[in-house]
């Protein structure tokens, strides 16, 4: 907790020392990362090269067809390293870590895959679509099949069964691009830039924002420890990390995934200010897990069936990944049915309700926020497991929150003046963040980088007057 005088200056000799100490162990982390994923690159091109020359002898040289695992065991990846991470994510089998394998190579090294398109005998077999510009070409999920199976029609239909229904596809890791006269099986693949990148540089994979998915990930530099929060609504927030933590655990268990329903719907509720996003946002760092949340510009819509149609892209996409679903300003999504009265008022509730059997069916933790928990449709507040309140700061979590938002090289031109603030006035803590944002604006133009009661006291009644506006 920082100390109401300065002790030193950002630029001080230690600080910059400290801070060129952590670029430094940053920097040694992402190139060990780097080293990790180009070794496993290379086992995967191994993997590869060896599946695709036993399958040229077979047809070229007429001999037996080998099942791949005959051919070549899959290679066993360190497990920091980004392509364990994926398998395991998806909880991939050994055929569907292939084909993720056959794409990759296909884009980063082309050349790769040259050999096997090369084989006048193979040219269908093998499939494969010309790219435009450097005569390479894209796999297709013959290309794939063939690899896997060869000539063997009942192992070919058995991997298409398994691979058309693999959650690379459904989360689209890998896409598809179909052409006029293509069949199923003569759909170029490529994949994903996020997924791509991950396997690259080892950043984790977040699906960035789009019409095809309006959503957005929330960051923060904050750790759990870092939230003011009173200890029932710290209890409370345990359950729903619990729930995540043992989620896999748990449904791993048939006996409880026939009993007990999937998924975990919860809410905060609270005036604004109290720090209902920030909370998501901490607990999904504080499990390691990204957190979407829904950008309701981009959802909800003034023509029909559309809304619905915004909301399936979210989650067909997030519907197997691990993550929190987080609504905020549920109401304006989750509002109570009307009586109807006309055409708009029943598409209404035909909304609610679709959003009722969508969150029913998500197996993840879904988190709505509101200012008013009241303002829910009623079959919704059934629905959620925990509602949680989220008071505004009482006066020693005003203290507190006064304390933790001074920064270090400023300081107060007295040492009860923060505890005075906390007493008189009824702050939250997005309140409190906007005034010492304009006082350390105004003491620095001052050139003294002190908060007088003074100053803070004017920028209190102009925060105050906002609120009654």
């Amino acid at each position: 907790m920082p100390t109401y005088t300065a002790t030193e200056e950002v630029t001080s000799p230690r600080v910059v020392k400290d801070q060129l100490l952590t670029q430094q162990q940053e920097s040694q982390k992402t190139l060990d990362v780097l080293t990790l994923n180009i070794q496993s690159f290379t086992d995967a091109e191994s993997w590869l090269k060896k599946t695709i020359n036993r399958r040229i002898k077979e047809v070229t040289e007429q001999l037996d067809i080998l099942s791949f695992q005959e051919i070549s065991e899959a290679p066993i990846w360190d497990t920091e390293s980004a392509w364990a991470k994926v398998a395991q994510e998806f909880h991939l089998e050994t055929e569907e870590v292939f084909m993720l394998v056959v794409i990759y190579v296909a884009q980063f090294q082309p050349s790769s895959l040259s050999e096997l398109w090369a084989v006048d005998k193979l040219d269908y077999k093998a499939g494969g679509k010309k790219r435009e510009g450097d005569g390479h070409r894209t796999p297709t999920l013959r290309t794939v099949l063939f690899l896997l199976a060869g000539d063997k029609a009942i192992k070919r239909a058995f991997y298409y069964a398994r691979l058309v229904q693999s959650r690379l596809f459904k989360e689209q890791v890998l896409v598809t691009k179909i052409g006029e006269m293509d069949s199923l099986e003569d759909q170029q693949i490529k994949m994903n830039n996020e997924y791509y990148r991950w396997l690259m540089n080892g950043q984790k994979a977040r699906i960035e924002i789009s019409a095809d998915f309006p959503a957005n990930v929330l960051e923060t530099h904050l750790c759990f420890d870092d939230l003011v929060l009173k200890d029932s609504v710290r209890t409370q927030l345990q359950y729903l990390m619990d729930f995540v933590q043992h989620q896999r655990e748990l449904y791993s268990n048939e006996s409880f995934a026939s009993k007990i329903k999937p998924g975990y719907v919860a809410m905060l509720y609270g005036p604004p200010g109290t720090g209902k996003t920030m909370t998501v946002s901490v607990m999904g760092k504080a499990l390691d897990i990204d957190v979407y949340s829904i950008d309701l510009s981009r959802v909800v819509s003034k023509y029909i069936g559309e809304t619905e149609k915004n909301l399936e892209k979210i989650f067909e996409r997030l519907e197997g990944k691990r993550c929190i679903l987080f609504f905020d300003e549920a109401d304006a999504l989750f509002g109570k049915r009307t009586e109807v009265k006309d055409a708009k008022d029943r598409y209404a509730n035909q909304e609610v309700a679709y959003l009722l059997q969508k969150i029913e069916r998500f197996p993840g933790l879904v988190i709505l926020a509101s200012n008013y928990s009241q303002n829910l449709d009623s079959a919704f507040r059934r629905r959620i497991l925990t509602s949680i309140f989220m008071p505004p700061p009482g006066e020693e979590e005003r203290q507190i929150l006064w304390e933790r938002a001074i920064p270090d090289h400023y300081r107060c031109e007295s040492a009860s003046l923060l505890g005075e603030l906390a007493k008189k006035h009824t702050l939250t803590g997005a309140n409190i963040a906007n005034i010492v944002k304009l006082a350390c604006i105004r003491a620095s133009k001052e050139g003294e980088r002190v908060l007088t009661h003074r100053l803070l006291a004017d920028l209190i009644k102009l925060e105050q007057s906002k609120e009654k506006n």
